[in-house]
C-alpha cells in the first residue's frame, strides 16, 4: 500500500526552515541580551569603583587638611608619559593641567589597604580628584571621570558633608559687545567634582543653564547667578552685564556709553596717578548734587581713544532734558532714555542730542556724546611746544592748538576720526556741557575754576589734572577741562546771512556752501536757538556777545586773559581768524 505525502507524519522542509529561522532569532537575541548585560555590567563596576576611590580619596584630602603628609602618596607620573598624554586632554579626560597628580598603581592600592579596586588611578588629593588610568569605553565614548559618566552618576556623596550652602565669585566682562560670566574659587565643604551654573535674566521667570564656568551672552543686564549640582543649591549672586551700546542703565540712571573697538572705557588710580581700564563701567556714576554746596562726587564716564597709536581722553555727556530758572541762575536736569522725545511739562529735551539739525542736533535721537575732555592739541605737542602736526589729540598738560583760522579747525576735527563721527564741538554741544556742568550732576551752580595758565603757555589742564581739579566740570578728575579759561574757543556755529569776506574767508567750506545746518555745524540767523548757553543764559558769566554780519563767529568759555568774564556761559562774537589766543574742542557722536 503506498502512503500518500502529505499523510506522512513529521516535519516538511516548510516547517523545518520556519523552526530554524525562530531558533537563529532567540539565539541572536540572547546573545545581544547577554552583551547588554556585560557592558552594563562593567559600567556598574567601573562607576562603583570611581566611587570607592572618591571616597578614599576624600578621606585623604581630609588628613591632608589636618596636617598630615599625605600628598606624596602613590607615584609620580615617571614612565607614564604615554598614558598621561593620551587622558589629560580636553577630548579624553577633560583635565589638561597634571600638576599635583600621582600615579595610584595596584601596589599603591595595596600599601593603602583599599580592597575591591581592580583599576589604576591618576589621583590629586588636592583637588580631591581621580581619573581613571585606562578608562571605561561606553555607547562609544571612553569615560575617565566620574563627572563625565551619564545620567548623573559623577554626583557622590561625600563623607561627613555638611548642610552649608556652596559659594564662588563671579567675574564679568563686556567686550566688543561680547557679554562673559565666568564663576571662579568656589567653596564647598563637600566633594562636587562637576557644578551648573543656573542664570536668569532679571524680569524673567526662566532659568537657564550652563555646563561650563565660564559662557558668554547674547545681551547685556542684570543676571540672578547660582550654582546647582543635584539637590545642592548655592544662594544666587546678582551681577550687571553692562553693555555699551547706548542702551538705558537702571543702576546708572543714564544711557550708558556707547564705545568702539578703538575706545577704551577707563577709570582714575589715585595711587598710581594713572587711568586703567574700567571694563564694566564700575566707576561710572553721575551723582546729584543737594543744597547749594559745591558738588564733587560725580564720575562722568571716561574713555581713552586711540588714533594711529596717538591717545586722546573724552568724557560722556548722556541725553538729558533741563528746565531753567534764570531769575536764580539754576539748571536742572533728567537724564532720560533715547526712546523718550516729548519733555515733561517745564523742561526741553536738550537739542543737541535729538534729530532738529537746525537747533545743533543729529540725524537721529542720540543716546549721549563724546566731547573731548582737553582743549584739542597737535598731535606732536609736548609741555609748551605747540608743535606743527595737523593730525589732533586730546591729553592734559599739552599746549592748546591755536593760530589756526576756524575754518581749519573745523577740516582737522573732522579728519580726525571718521568712524567716530568727530568733529568741531557745535554751539549746541557746549551748551549740553556747559548746562549738565551748573546743574546737580556737575558743580550744582559752584562756577568752574579758571584755567588763568598764569605762565601763559595755554596747557590744557593747566598741566596737572588732580592739583586742578577744581577746573572740571565736576570738580575731580572725572569732569571736562578747559572750559573758563585756557584759550577762547571757536564752535562749529556761523552767522549764515553775514556778508563779511571771513565768513569764506576765515570760515573755509563749512560755513561758504549752503549756508544751511548740518549734523557737523550749525547756521545761524536772527532767531535765538534753544540749549546752546546762549540767550537762556544771558550775562551769566558777562561779555555776552552775539554773532552778526561783521563777526559771524562764536567763540566760548575766554581765555585766560578774560579774568572774571571767564566761564561757561561766556560768549564773545569773533571774525574766526587764526589767533594765538583762540582754540577749539573735538566732540564724537559714535553709531
Amino acid at each position: 500500500m503506498k502512503i500518500k505525502l502529505d499523510e506522512r507524519k513529521g516535519i516538511t522542509l516548510v516547517s523545518l526552515a520556519i523552526t530554524i529561522a525562530v531558533m537563529l532569532i532567540l539565539a541572536s537575541v540572547a546573545t545581544y541580551s547577554g552583551v547588554n548585560i556585560l557592558r552594563q555590567a562593567k559600567l556598574n563596576k567601573f562607576t562603583a569603583e570611581m566611587k570607592l576611590m572618591q571616597t578614599e580619596v576624600n578621606d585623604l584630602y581630609n588628613r591632608y587638611k589636618n596636617g598630615e603628609d599625605v600628598l606624596n602618596l602613590g607615584k609620580d607620573l615617571t614612565g607614564q608619559e604615554e598614558q598621561v598624554n593620551k587622558v589629560f586632554t580636553n577630548e579624553a579626560s577633560g583635565i589638561t593641567e597634571t600638576t599635583g597628580y600621582r600615579y595610584f598603581d595596584k601596589e599603591t592600592l595595596d600599601n593603602l589597604g583599599i580592597d575591591g579596586v581592580d583599576g589604576e588611578f591618576f589621583v590629586n588629593i588636592e583637588k580631591r580628584s581621580v581619573v581613571s588610568y585606562e578608562g571605561l569605553k561606553y555607547e562609544g565614548v571612553t569615560y575617565y571621570t566620574l563627572a563625565q559618566l551619564p545620567d548623573g552618576l559623577y554626583n557622590v556623596d561625600y563623607q561627613g558633608r555638611n548642610t552649608e550652602k556652596p559659594t564662588f565669585d563671579v567675574a564679568t566682562t563686556v567686550n566688543n559687545d561680547k557679554y562673559t560670566i565666568t564663576v571662579s574659587n568656589i567653596q564647598y565643604n563637600g566633594y562636587i567634582e562637576k557644578w551648573q551654573v543656573k542664570y536668569q535674566k532679571e524680569g524673567q521667570t526662566d532659568w537657564l543653564t550652563s555646563e561650563d564656568l565660564s559662557f558668554q551672552l547674547e545681551s547685556g543686564g542684570k543676571y540672578n547667578i547660582m550654582l546647582v549640582n543635584g539637590e545642592v543649591e548655592s544662594d544666587p549672586i546678582t551681577v550687571s552685564l553692562i553693555a555699551f551700546d547706548g542702551t538705558w542703565n537702571d543702576d546708572k540712571g543714564i544711557n550708558m556709553p556707547v564705545k568702539k573697538d578703538n575706545m577704551e572705557l577707563v577709570k582714575y588710580d589715585a595711587d598710581l596717578k594713572a587711568w586703567v581700564t574700567d571694563e564694566d563701567g564700575s566707576s561710572i556714576n553721575y551723582v546729584a548734587g543737594t543744597g547749594t554746596d559745591d558738588n564733587t562726587k560725580s564720575q562722568w564716564a571716561n574713555a581713552i581713544v586711540t588714533i594711529d597709536g596717538v591717545e586722546s581722553y573724552f568724557v560722556w555727556i548722556p541725553r538729558f532734558e533741563y528746565s531753567i530758572n534764570n531769575a536764580e541762575h539754576t539748571i536742572d536736569v533728567k537724564f532720560i532714555p533715547t526712546s523718550k522725545t516729548e519733555a515733561d511739562d517745564g523742561y526741553i529735551i536738550h537739542p543737541a542730542f535729538t534729530t532738529n539739525v537746525d537747533n545743533g542736533g543729529w540725524t537721529s535721537e542720540l543716546p549721549g556724546i563724546w566731547v573731548g575732555k582737553y582743549e584739542t592739541a597737535r598731535s606732536d605737542s609736548q609741555g609748551a611746544e605747540q608743535g606743527s602736526n595737523t593730525t589732533l589729540k586730546v591729553q592734559p598738560g599739552v599746549t592748546s592748538m591755536r593760530d589756526v583760522t576756524i575754518g581749519d579747525m573745523y577740516t582737522y576735527a573732522r579728519a580726525y576720526s571718521d568712524n567716530l563721527n568727530s568733529h568741531m564741538l557745535k554751539n549746541s554741544e557746549w551748551g549740553a556741557v556747559a548746562y549738565l556742568t551748573h546743574s546737580q550732576y556737575g558743580r550744582y551752580g559752584v562756577e568752574v575754576t579758571i584755567n588763568d595758565n598764569t605762565e601763559g603757555n595755554y596747557l590744557t589742564a593747566e598741566g596737572d589734572i588732580e592739583v586742578n581739579a577744581s577746573q572740571s566740570s565736576t570738580g575731580n578728575v572725572y569732569g571736562i577741562y578747559d572750559l573758563s579759561g585756557g584759550a577762547n574757543e571757536y564752535v562749529a556755529a556761523y552767522y549764515s546771512e553775514s556778508t563779511s569776506d571771513s565768513l569764506t574767508n576765515n570760515g573755509g567750506s563749512f560755513a561758504s556752501k549752503g549756508r544751511m545746518s548740518t549734523e557737523y555745524a550749525t547756521a545761524y540767523g536772527d532767531t535765538l536757538k534753544p540749549g546752546d548757553a546762549t540767550s537762556e543764559t544771558n550775562g551769566w558769566n558777562g561779555n555776552e556777545e552775539f554773532i552778526d554780519s561783521d563777526n559771524p563767529f562764536f567763540t566760548r568759555g575766554g581765555d585766560f586773559n578774560t579774568e572774571t568774564d571767564a566761564g561757561i556761559f561766556n560768549l564773545v562774537k569773533s571774525i574766526g581768524n587764526a589767533e594765538a589766543t583762540n582754540g577749539f574742542r573735538i566732540c564724537l557722536v559714535v553709531l
